[in-house]
């Protein structure tokens, strides 16, 4: 015996599973092609593994941290502790020396964006040995720990006595703070 392909149109054995011309599959309930045929059990594995994962990132997302740092709206509450300020030298044929700050920010504005940090570091007299400013939101992430930033880098062999960081939105200083260095901590003056 034999059926006709409902697709083609041409005859195929009565036990044949498939076309052998144009690829159709007879289904032997004769409800229809089967969700695993057309797509579906794809579509439904993808919906499942999505919810999963919302799921997984709301449960982890919504712990109580104390120990993150609360974004504040208003600049002038910007908070931060100079933690330190390190340095070290270059094994270069030309000789370098670079200095750096370490700070923990303890409380940041809601949007970063517009916000500069100036580091400036100080010989004894109060004289300017040089600077460096960057973008806020170039330094800042959310951390319990020390985050270094102001690198300045000089071929002359600095001293460094304090150093003032500043933070400026839009052009104006909005707070400043200044640390005395321990230059125990600087490698090149050891």
């Amino acid at each position: 015996m034999t059926k006709n392909c409902p697709k083609c149109g041409k005859q195929v054995p009565d036990d044949a599973k498939f076309c052998m011309d144009c690829g159709y599959a007879f289904n032997d309930s004769g409800n229809g092609p089967s969700i695993l045929s057309n797509g579906k059990i794809f579509l439904i594995i993808i919906a499942v593994v999505v919810i999963l994962g919302l799921i997984v990132i709301g449960m982890t997302g919504n712990g109580n941290n104390a120990n993150t740092n609360a974004p504040v709206e208003d600049a002038s509450q910007v908070d931060l502790t100079i933690t330190g300020v390190g340095g070290y030298d270059s094994g270069d044929a030309k000789k370098s020396y670079t200095l750096y700050t370490e700070a923990i920010f303890n409380k940041v504005p809601d949007d970063l964006k517009g916000y500069n940090v100036k580091t400036t570091y100080y010989d004894s007299n109060g004289t300017k040995i040089g600077h460096e400013t960057e973008k806020l939101d170039n330094i800042y992430y959310d951390s319990e720990y020390s985050l270094m930033f102001g690198y300045y880098t000089t071929y002359k062999l600095p001293d460094p006595d304090h150093v003032t960081v500043e933070i400026i939105k839009d052009g104006k200083t909005v707070d400043n703070f200044t640390e005395d260095i321990d230059t125990n901590q600087i490698e090149y003056l050891n």
